[in-house]
């Protein structure tokens, strides 16, 4: 079985690294700056990949409604005998305009899972920089502690990291040599790669999940906040919005043909089917949480950014309801001005800031 995602994705190698520092702050205290640092970047990447899953699940459900409608659609025409010109007129004006937007909100939740799996990524690569950094300190502190002494940097720091040292329990010195004797086995797996490499490699590495983290990620879920131009019914003397189209008067009449009947045999259907699956969705999405420790101290402002996206998304995804909460509302009866949004309109409202 070979190598996948899940065995990379993981929260082991930040973990690891704050493990190490903090170890080695226990009994040696300047280790303290680097500790805390990198304490903020613990946070579980699988935990951000596994959302994107989930979103990505949404956009499948999305599809399948899709098709769901098509084939409660013929199944009804072909029972009821439609004529062929109020089939066409319905598929053109009614059904379409559903299908392409729900392939809008399908390509609006396959971006959302893909930015959470970069975030992902992001994470797990600044978690392994952790996980390097960590190990170094710890290494470097249990070399000092074999022989009790620390360099000098001052008087005061000097006297308090040696008391602690002498003083350390001692579960605290196996824990560290512990570590630090993992580490040389990691190290001695890593091969030949040198220890200069590898730290630039890392630091580089570091420096690109950094910024993607600190700079890029935000916008990237801001990127995603897709508008849903939804085919709408106007009120009675009403004009055309602007963006939106009517059917044609022949479309209409055509439509009107359509037995009231079999709307309401399809419209049983779409709820046994269609529907269900668009209901199913939307509660998955909205419900959609990363979880704890998740982004971690340091991706505070993702968790928010993150939510704003999630709620932006699921509202969206609801306005295909109407306000009695009925899913595809336009494709229940015959009656009334339906109006579905210009494809240009449609292309210039797709993201929004």
């Amino acid at each position: 079985m070979g190598l996948t995602v899940s065995d990379v994705i993981t929260s082991a190698p930040s973990t690891w690294g704050a493990a190490n520092a903090a170890s080695a702050a226990i009994v040696y205290p300047l280790a303290a700056f680097v500790a805390v640092p990198l304490a903020t970047v613990v946070s579980d990447p699988a935990q951000m990949w596994h959302a994107g899953q989930r979103y990505g699940e949404v956009a499948d459900r999305l599809r399948t409604a899709s098709s769901e409608v098509s084939q409660a659609v013929e199944r009804h025409a072909s029972a009821d005998h439609w004529k062929e010109k109020g089939k066409d007129a319905f598929i053109a004006n009614r059904v379409k305009p559903y299908q392409d937007t729900l392939g809008a909100a399908a390509d609006m939740y396959d971006n959302v899972r893909d930015t959470l799996w970069g975030c992902a990524v992001g994470y797990t690569v600044a978690g392994m920089a952790s996980a390097v950094i960590g190990s170094a300190l710890l290494n470097f502190v249990a070399a000092k502690l074999a022989a009790a002494v620390v360099p000098a940097v001052d008087v005061a720091a000097e006297y308090v990291a040696n008391r602690l040292m002498v003083q350390a329990a001692q579960t605290v010195r196996v824990l560290i040599k512990g570590l630090a004797a993992i580490n040389g086995v990691a190290i001695k797996i890593i091969g030949d790669v040198s220890s200069v490499k590898l730290l630039l490699a890392t630091g580089a590495g570091s420096l690109m999940s950094g910024t993607y983290i600190g700079a890029a990620a935000a916008p990237s879920f801001e990127s995603t906040q897709t508008t849903l131009t939804w085919p709408r019914r106007l009120a009675s003397g009403e004009a055309v919005p602007a963006g939106y189209h009517a059917p044609s008067a022949a479309d209409e009449n055509a439509i009107r043909n359509i037995e009231p009947a079999s709307l309401t045999a399809l419209s049983k259907d779409l709820d046994r089917n269609a529907a269900k699956t668009l209901a199913g969705a939307y509660d998955h999405a909205q419900g959609n949480d990363v979880g704890y420790p998740g982004f971690g101290l340091v991706g505070l402002h993702l968790a928010h950014a993150h939510s704003v996206m999630r709620e932006h998304a699921a509202q969206q995804l609801a306005a295909c309801r109407d306000e009695p909460g009925t899913w595809l509302p336009g494709l229940r009866s015959n009656s009334g001005v339906w109006v579905c949004a210009d494809q240009a309109s449609a292309d210039a409202a797709k993201h929004v800031k």
